[in-house]
C-alpha cells in the first residue's frame, strides 16, 4: 500500500510541475509575443508556397522569420537574463534557438511523413506541420521559462521540468517517424516471424514475433504497426525504472531516470525499432523493479511477479537468464537475503518463469534443441577472436561517453553517492551492494564472451539498467553528493550530451527518411535501404521473369537474411511474398529461419531470381551447379525523387536442381 502511494505520488508531483508550468509560464508578454510569431509563420509558409516555393524552403523560411521576431522581443519578454547578463544576450538567445531548432525538426519529420506516407495535399500538411512545430516550440518556452531557465541554476528542483519536456519531446519525435522510417532488415525478419507464427524460432524465443502479430492483425500491416510494440514496451520499461529509482533515489531522480531512459542511444532505440530486445527491456525493467521490492523492501507478494517478469523476459531473449543469476547470487552474498533461501517464495518465482518459458523448451524439444545450441555452444565455439575493445566501444556509443563515466563513478566501491562507505546507513549499503551484483554479474558474461569473440552492438543494452538509478541520482548536484574534479566535470556535461543527443536523434531520422533540403536521403544499403523502391523494382522484373517462363520465380535475396526479409515484407505486388522468398541455403550458406520457412526441396524445378547489392556473388561460378541454365547479370538503380541513391543486381537461374 505504502509504494502505491509512493507511486501515486510521483504521479500527482508530475502534474502539479505541468499546471505550474502553465500558470507561472504563461505570462501576458510571452502569451502575446508567441501568438504573434505563430501567425507569421502559418501565413509566411502559405505565402511562400502560393509563389511557387518548394514545401520545404517555404516552412523552413516562415518559421525561421518567426523565430527571429520571437527572439527580437526576448529580451522584454524575460527581463531576468538582463539582470544576471547585464549587456549580453546570447545566453537566452542560444536556448531558444535551440528550442527552435529541435521544433523544427519535428515539423519537417511530420510535413514529410503527411505529405510522402499520408498523401495529403502540400497546403493542408503545411498547416498542421507548422502548428505542431510552433505549439513545441512554445511549450518549451513555457515549460524552461517555468523551470527558471533564464537563471544559471543547476538545482535538482529543476530536473523534473527538463526531464518532462524531453521525454514528451522524444515521445512525439518517435510517433512522426515510427511510420515513415523503412523497417530496418532486423524487423522485415521479424514480422516474418509473426507470418509463421509459432512457440519458437531458431534465433530467438517467441514474443516478439506474438507481438508484431497482435499489432499488424488489428493496426493492418505497416511500418508503424510493427513498431508500435517497441514504443509501448519502453513506456512499460520507463514506468518501472522511475518507481524503480522512486523506491531507492527519490522522486527527483525518478524524473531524471525517465530521461536518461528517453535520450540514451540505446534505450531511445530500443523504444523505436522493434526488435527481441524491446520486450526484454521492458520485462527486464519489471523484474528489477520487482527484485529489488522483494530483496530491498522485503515483500513476500513481490516474488510472484519476479517469476512472471523473468518468465516473459525467456520468452523475449535468453539473456534474461543472466538477471536470474545475479538475483541468485544477491541471495548468497547479502546476509539479510539468505533468509529467503528457507522460503518458498523464490521458488515458487522460479516455478512461474518456467511455466512460462515451457513453449520455447517445447519447441526445442521438437526441433533437437537447435535454437539452444545457436545461442549456447554456437556463440561460444569456432575461431577466436579478441573483442573486448570492441565490447568498450559499443558501450562508448550505446551510453555515451558522459553515460559511461557517470556509471564508473557510482559503481565505485569507494564512495556511493558521494558518501564514504563508512558513514552509509546499512540500508544504503544493501542498495548498492544490490545494484553493483545486478550489474556487474551480467556484465561479466560479456566481458569474458569479448575475450574470445566480438560482441553486438546491443548486447550490453538492458545490463545497465541497475545502475540507472544511482546513475540519475548523481546527476544533479546535492548536499550529499561529493565535490570531486569528475563529480562536477560529469554533472557539468549532462545538459550538452543531452541537448547533442536530441538533434542526433532527431537528425538521424530526418537524413535517412528525407534528406536535407535539396538533396536525398542517406540509404545505407544494408541498414536503411531504400528498400520500398527496391521491392517496387524486383516486383516488375519478377513480373517480366514470370511472362516469360509461365510460372512465378522464387525471389532470393544473396546475402544472409536481410534482403529476403526486406522484400517479403516492401514486395506489394506479389501478396504472397513471405511464402515465395527464400535464402542463401538454397546454395548452402545460412539464412537463419528461411532454411525453415522455405526448403530446399520445395523450390526444385523452379526458375530462381536471386538479388543482390553485390555483383561478385552473383557471378559466381559455382551457382551453375544449382541450375540447368544461368542468365545474365543485370544492374539495375535505385532512386529518390528522380536522384539515384544506389544499385542493385539480379540474375535468373532457371530450373533450380537443389
Amino acid at each position: 500500500m505504502k509504494q502505491s502511494e509512493t507511486s501515486n505520488g510521483l504521479w500527482k508531483s508530475t502534474g502539479a510541475i505541468l499546471v505550474h508550468a502553465l500558470v507561472d509560464g504563461c505570462k501576458p508578454r510571452l502569451v502575446r509575443t508567441g501568438l504573434v510569431a505563430m501567425v507569421i509563420d502559418l501565413l509566411g509558409c502559405e505565402i511562400l508556397f502560393a509563389m511557387g516555393v518548394s514545401v520545404e524552403l517555404s516552412h523552413i523560411a516562415s518559421f525561421s522569420v518567426a523565430i527571429l521576431i520571437f527572439t527580437l522581443n526576448a529580451r522584454a519578454t524575460f527581463p531576468q537574463f538582463t539582470q544576471l547578463d547585464g549587456a549580453k544576450g546570447w545566453p537566452l538567445y542560444a536556448r531558444l534557438w535551440i528550442l527552435a531548432l529541435l521544433a523544427l525538426l519535428l515539423r519537417s519529420g511530420a510535413l514529410s511523413s503527411l505529405i510522402m506516407r499520408g498523401y495529403w495535399q502540400p497546403e493542408t500538411a503545411l498547416l498542421v506541420a507548422s502548428l505542431i512545430g510552433d505549439a513545441t516550440f512554445l511549450l518549451g518556452v513555457v515549460l524552461y521559462a517555468a523551470a527558471g531557465f533564464e537563471t544559471r541554476d543547476a538545482s535538482v528542483n529543476r530536473w523534473p521540468f527538463i526531464a518532462i519536456g524531453i521525454v514528451a519531446y522524444t515521445f512525439v519525435l518517435k510517433l512522426i517517424f515510427m511510420g515513415y522510417v523503412n523497417l530496418i532488415p532486423e524487423e522485415a525478419y521479424y514480422w516474418n516471424y509473426a507470418q509463421h507464427l509459432d512457440i519458437g524460432y531458431l534465433d530467438h524465443p517467441p514474443m516478439v514475433a506474438w507481438l508484431i502479430w497482435l499489432s499488424t492483425s488489428i493496426f493492418g500491416k505497416s511500418e508503424f504497426a510493427v513498431r508500435l510494440p517497441a514504443y509501448l514496451c519502453w513506456i512499460i520499461a520507463a514506468i518501472f525504472m522511475a518507481r524503480l529509482t522512486l523506491n531507492l533515489c527519490g522522486g527527483s531522480a525518478a524524473y531524471r531516470s525517465a530521461l536518461l531512459l528517453a535520450v540514451l542511444p540505446i534505450y531511445f532505440g530500443l523504444g523505436f525499432f522493434m526488435t527481441p530486445d524491446a520486450p526484454l527491456f521492458a520485462a527486464w525493467s519489471s523484474s528489477l523493479y520487482f527484485a529489488e521490492r522483494a530483496l530491498i523492501g522485503q515483500d513476500r507478494q513481490a516474488w510472484r511477479w519476479v517469476g512472471v517478469c523473468l518468465g516473459l523476459g525467456m520468452l523475449s531473449k535468453y539473456s534474461v537468464a543472466l538477471l536470474g543469476a545475479a538475483i541468485i547470487i544477491f541471495l548468497i552474498i547479502d546476509r539479510e537475503s539468505r533468509r529467503w533461501l528457507l522460503r518458498r517464495e523464490p521458488y515458487a518465482a522460479a516455478i512461474i518463469a518456467m511455466i512460462l518459458f515451457s513453449p520455447v523448451l517445447l519447441w526445442n524439444l521438437r526441433n533437437g534443441w537447435i535454437s539452444f545450441a545457436f545461442q549456447g555452444s554456437g556463440r561460444w565455439s569456432g575461431s577466436y577472436h579478441f573483442g573486448f575493445h570492441v565490447l568498450i566501444g559499443s558501450i562508448l556509443l550505446l551510453l555515451t561517453p558522459t553515460g559511461l563515466l557517470g556509471i564508473v563513478r557510482v559503481l565505485l566501491p569507494g564512495r556511493t553517492h558521494g558518501a564514504t562507505r563508512s558513514s552509509q546507513t546499512e540500508a544504503a549499503k544493501r542498495q548498492y551492494l544490490w545494484t553493483v551484483i545486478l550489474t556487474i554479474v551480467p556484465l561479466s558474461v560479456f566481458v569474458v564472451y569479448s575475450l574470445i569473440n566480438s560482441p553486438k552492438l546491443n548486447w550490453t543494452a538492458p545490463v545497465w539498467l541497475a545502475a540507472i538509478p544511482l546513475l540519475a541520482r548523481d546527476m544533479a548536484f546535492s548536499s550529499d553528493n561529493g565535490e570531486g574534479v569528475w563529480a562536477k566535470l560529469n554533472r557539468r556535461l549532462w545538459m550538452p550530451t543531452i541537448v547533442a543527443l536530441l538533434f542526433i536523434h532527431g537528425g538521424f531520422f530526418y537524413y535517412v527518411s528525407v534528406g536535407m533540403p535539396g538533396a536525398g536521403p542517406m540509404f545505407p544499403e544494408r541498414l536503411f535501404g531504400e528498400w520500398r523502391e527496391l521491392a517496387n523494382k524486383v516486383g516488375q522484373i519478377e513480373a517480366s521473369v514470370e511472362a516469360k517462363s509461365g510460372s512465378k520465380p522464387v525471389i532470393v535475396g544473396m546475402d544472409k537474411n536481410f534482403i529476403s526479409s526486406e522484400l517479403s515484407f516492401y514486395l506489394s505486388a506479389d501478396k504472397d511474398a513471405f511464402h515465395n522468398t527464400g535464402g542463401v541455403h538454397f546454395f548452402g550458406g545460412r539464412s537463419l529461419m528461411w532454411a525453415i520457412w522455405f526448403p530446399r526441396s520445395a523450390a526444385v524445378g523452379r526458375d530462381v531470381l536471386m538479388i543482390d547489392f553485390n555483383r561478385k556473388r552473383l557471378m559466381s561460378r559455382r551457382l551453375a551447379q544449382h541450375f540447368e541454365s544461368l542468365g545474365d547479370v543485370v544492374v539495375e538503380r535505385l532512386e529518390f525523387n528522380g536522384r539515384v541513391v544506389g544499385h542493385f543486381y539480379w540474375r535468373v537461374g532457371h530450373v533450380y536442381r537443389g
